[in-house]
């Protein structure tokens, strides 16, 4: 659990350090829109792909797994439509407003099978309720910024308050993150505190006599 959770927050953080440095060249050295713009669909996929893949192999149900790991595709397809059908136009956060709406849906799951089946310990001490959580508050927090991104911009003074909304919930995601690779220590060793030895030996303990 360890490995995948440092994994998963050094390559979301990874590719969002490379999409940074391309958005800088593409947009602002090269000046080319396109080139840019299809950039940053693939970087809302591999995202999306991240995450969700990250999901899915935590979900029991394997109906609810699959259709968890095969959201991708859609999701991927309705990117690069979107893509191609503003490419001569305004920047679409519509790809965006998805991800933010099926992000908090599948950790919702997620959040009911941990519920539902983990018993051992609180369901804080794991890991993964801090990445879910990370996750859940960056989307919905993000949801209706994204949602009326257009209509705010339009003003080109909400530009700063656009930043400082993404910008601090972009912070509390990595900081959420972060509590996640504290706590993986805890947890294994909780997880170690648990598994007692339940070959008992009945002699052990005499029954009453009546």
């Amino acid at each position: 659990m360890f490995q995948i959770v440092v994994k998963i927050a050094l390559i979301q953080n990874l590719v969002l350090f490379i999409s940074i440095i391309a958005v800088i060249i593409f947009r602002y050295i090269l000046r080319s829109h396109e080139t840019y713009i299809l950039f940053d669909r693939f970087f809302i996929i591999a995202e999306y792909t991240l995450i969700s893949q990250f999901f899915a192999y935590n979900i029991q149900n394997l109906i609810l797994k699959k259709a968890t790991q095969y959201s991708v595709i859609p999701f991927s397809l309705f990117s690069l439509l979107d893509y191609l059908t503003t490419i001569n136009q305004s920047f679409s956060y519509y790809p965006l407003v998805a991800e933010c709406l099926l992000f908090p849906i599948i950790i919702i799951i997620f959040f009911y099978e941990k519920m539902k089946f983990s018993t051992k310990y609180p369901i804080y001490a794991s890991p993964a309720f801090w990445i879910a959580i990370a996750f859940l508050i960056f989307s919905t927090g993000n949801f209706f910024l994204f949602l009326f991104s257009k209509l705010l911009l339009l003003n080109a003074d909400n530009k700063p308050l656009y930043n400082d909304i993404y910008g601090f919930f972009t912070i509390l995601k990595n900081v959420l993150l972060c509590i996640a690779i504290v706590v993986v220590k805890n947890f294994k060793n909780n997880d170690e505190e648990f598994k007692i030895n339940i070959n008992l030996e009945l002699e052990a303990f005499p029954l009453p006599k009546l």
